[in-house]
């Protein structure tokens, strides 16, 4: 059996995976639904801070201390 291809990040509204970032960083699209995202630094979840690297390619979306998602709808 083939594992299904990894088509990008998942978005947090639709649940599909056409989440790409835009030409500013730390900001999301999806190409499906067309929202808008920005990856915030405070975990809108638990109130976690945490660093986050605005580089489009490197960025993590997903909060270490629980593990839920760190994009906010813009």
């Amino acid at each position: 059996m083939s594992a299904e291809p990894q088509l990008g990040a998942r978005c947090p509204h639709c649940g599909e995976p056409w989440l790409r970032p835009t030409n500013l960083p730390g900001r999301y699209r999806c190409v499906y639904c067309l929202h808008r995202f920005e990856l915030v630094s405070v975990c809108p979840n638990c109130g976690e801070h945490s660093t986050i690297v605005r580089m489009a390619h490197t960025s993590i979306v997903t909060c270490g201390s629980c593990g839920g998602n760190m994009l906010l709808e813009i």
